[in-house]
């Protein structure tokens, strides 16, 4: 019986052994982190809490975006953003790293929702609350701008959810995780992972928290999804558009055969709907609401 315990945990250890492996082949892991040039990056400390962030503001006539990363990642993720020539002419962007991430106070966890979107509220009332204003988050990042936009619906002038885990129960949560609650498998896994995994599995109870105020929404939505997405699943579209009962609009892009990382790979789209969204909200263009159905994913058309 020993014999046969002793082979068990020996294979455990080689398993997330090779789980740690497979991790660091993630881009979110393979990005370093590198100043942006012509960025700056501030911090500043709330309630005891540290929180770092980028800004790359050049104009104040000019709407910004925030950015908001997943899990496990940290604000590099949208790096091919910030050195994109063309957005930096129609957009000022300031990107956080959310805590437990990167400049945030990297390996120490804030497990709720509504704690995290707090925070990143305060960098933002740290830039003067900048107006217009557009959120992009992806994955976890989406759950938080979702919170955001819930809590602070006058400041928001567009929302763009991206792999969104905003359904509860509607994402995979591995067996496995459970384990890394304990201190003797932490040791094996990076920070990130281990911060990734505490937000995970308290993740059902803060969309809960979220499921009352999903009315508070009224700036436009815009969702991307792919169908083949087994992480965040697809039915979690279905669930956004029956809630945003009072959004500007809702525009959903479900991308065919697609999985769960969208956001390097659909860059040009979703910055090419989120521009749109922008030149809808400005004064002299028509008003636009309905719902936009797009499974091309090549051209993203209508």
């Amino acid at each position: 019986m020993k014999r046969n315990r002793f082979i068990a945990i020996i294979i455990l250890y080689a398993v997330l052994a090779g789980i740690t492996a497979c991790i660091h082949t993630h881009p979110a892991f393979r990005q370093e982190y590198e100043p942006v040039q012509n960025a700056r990056y501030r911090v500043f400390t709330d309630n005891g809490r540290t929180i770092g962030y980028m800004r790359m503001m050049r104009s104040d006539t000019l709407p910004t975006i925030f950015f908001l990363h997943g899990s496990p990642s940290d604000l590099n993720v949208y790096r091919t953003y910030y050195e994109d020539t063309s957005l930096v002419k129609w957009a000022n962007i300031i990107a956080a790293d959310r805590p437990g991430y990167g400049l945030s106070e990297a390996g120490k966890p804030e497990i709720s929702v509504r704690k995290q979107a707090k925070l990143m509220w305060k960098i933002l009332e740290k830039e003067g609350y900048p107006s217009p204003l557009y959120i992009l988050g992806s994955s976890y990042g989406g759950t938080v701008a979702a919170r955001m936009a819930m809590m602070k619906p006058d400041k928001l002038d567009g929302l763009v959810l991206v792999s969104a885990s905003l359904a509860p129960g509607m994402e995979t949560t591995y067996d496995i995780s459970y384990l890394f609650r304990y201190r003797l498998f932490r040791k094996l896994l990076p920070s990130k992972i281990n911060v990734a995994n505490d937000e995970k599995l308290a993740h059902f109870e803060s969309l809960e928290e979220m499921a009352r105020e999903w009315s508070e929404i009224r700036a436009p939505v815009i969702l991307f999804q792919g169908t083949k997405d087994r992480l965040i699943y697809p039915e979690n579209i279905d669930f956004a558009r029956n809630q945003l009962v009072n959004a500007g609009y809702v525009e959903y892009h479900l991308l065919e055969n697609e999985r769960h990382f969208l956001q390097i790979k659909y860059k040009d789209l979703i910055l090419k709907r989120l521009r749109k969204m922008i030149e809808r909200s400005e004064p002299g263009e028509d008003n636009y609401s309905g719902v936009v159905d797009t499974e091309d994913a090549e051209s993203g058309t209508e």
